[in-house]
């Protein structure tokens, strides 16, 4: 009798504790699920998160592009205009050295000198201008030397010199003569040799009876240079 109590009881308890085992096991799977779950929608949250902080650093990014392109094309235009002002404004003082002589100096003027760069040399426009209460036809001639320095071996720069416009061109009239009442126009084409790095422009008008007016231009290119006035 005493064994099959015992047996019957053990039984008993072993389908208990498999009762009890099951059931925590059941409990551990749904409190994993859910756990699961709530990690799952943490982790979309954290990615619509991520994409909308994407999506604001690529706005961002673009907005600061358009602005960073308008301020250079705002700049540019700026630039432009201070330089069409300039240019502007020389024109207006030439005009009016022509229309009211008597607010600037007199005499013969080398106004300007423009230096381009051509596929082959270079070429420069020089402005002669009259500045005169009553305007008679002046005529001279004008010569034009390059000021620079002799390029020695091994790129070392060497002594002053001087280089007249024969020596750099081929132009069969020279001195280039000059015959105006208000303004006139001289143009002329040369090259450099290599051993040659030119420093300044000396522009010098010779009238007869008169003293010679030279002007020294600094070597600039793509430049609209004034300057003075002579008598």
């Amino acid at each position: 009798m005493r064994k099959p109590m015992i047996v019957g009881i053990s039984a008993l308890l072993g389908l208990a504790c498999l009762l009890i085992g099951y059931q925590l096991g059941v409990n551990q799977v749904v409190q994993t699920r859910g756990d699961v779950g709530s990690l799952s929608r943490q982790l979309q949250d954290s990615e619509l998160a991520v994409q909308d902080l994407e999506a604001q650093l690529i706005d961002a990014r673009l907005f600061g592009d358009v602005q960073k392109n308008a301020a250079d094309a705002a700049r540019e235009r700026m630039s432009g205009m201070h330089t069409q002002l300039e240019n502007l404004q020389e024109e207006v003082t030439f005009y009016k050295s022509l229309m009211s002589p008597e607010d600037v100096p007199q005499g013969l003027s080398i106004q300007a000198l423009e230096l381009r760069r051509l596929n082959q040399g270079y070429e420069f426009e020089l402005l002669l201008t009259q500045v005169a209460l009553r305007r008679t036809y002046i005529g001279g001639e004008i010569r034009v030397d390059f000021i620079g320095r002799a390029q020695q071996q091994r790129g070392e720069v060497g002594d002053q010199v001087v280089k007249s416009f024969t020596e750099l061109a081929d132009e069969a009239q020279y001195p280039f003569k000059f015959r105006f009442r208000y303004f006139q126009d001289i143009k002329g084409q040369f090259s450099l040799p290599s051993d040659f790095e030119p420093e300044r422009i000396l522009v010098t008008a010779s009238r007869s009876g008169e003293e010679d007016l030279q002007v020294s231009f600094p070597w600039t290119l793509e430049a609209r240079l004034d300057e003075q006035v002579g008598s």
